[in-house]
């Protein structure tokens, strides 16, 4: 920041204009992470609807949270990192109840396998 401040004129432009075309960069890699992370939800509920190994409202929760997701990762490709709080809010929520909820049934899972091969 003082770099830019202290250049001269001519050389602000040039420094401005490098500076956006890397914030731009970033904001395109940050969009396509969002949109992957978002299908991999999906693909994730998809298997969990499937398997029949957990129950079904869990895996629609996390395409739900994928969906959610998906559209935060498109919105930043348009607008970059502009404010968008409901869908980022939405995305966000979805998804760390989704790891919670997954968490806590894994784990009674794992704790009945535990208990029936301990007797």
């Amino acid at each position: 920041m003082d770099s830019w401040a202290a250049a001269p004129a001519d050389e602000k432009v040039a420094a401005f204009r490098v500076a956006e075309g890397i914030r731009w960069f970033e904001i395109g890699t940050n969009s396509i992470f969002r949109i992957l992370q978002g299908s991999v939800a999906v693909i994730f509920g998809a298997a969990i609807v499937m398997s029949g190994l957990l129950p079904m409202w869990i895996g629609g929760w996390v395409i739900l949270a994928g969906v959610a997701t998906i559209i935060f990762g498109a919105g930043i490709a348009y607008v970059g990192f502009a404010d968008q709080p409901i869908v980022g809010m939405v995305s966000t929520v979805t998804s760390l109840l989704w790891l919670a909820i997954l968490g806590v049934f894994m784990w009674k899972k794992s704790m009945i396998k535990t208990m029936t091969i301990a007797r």
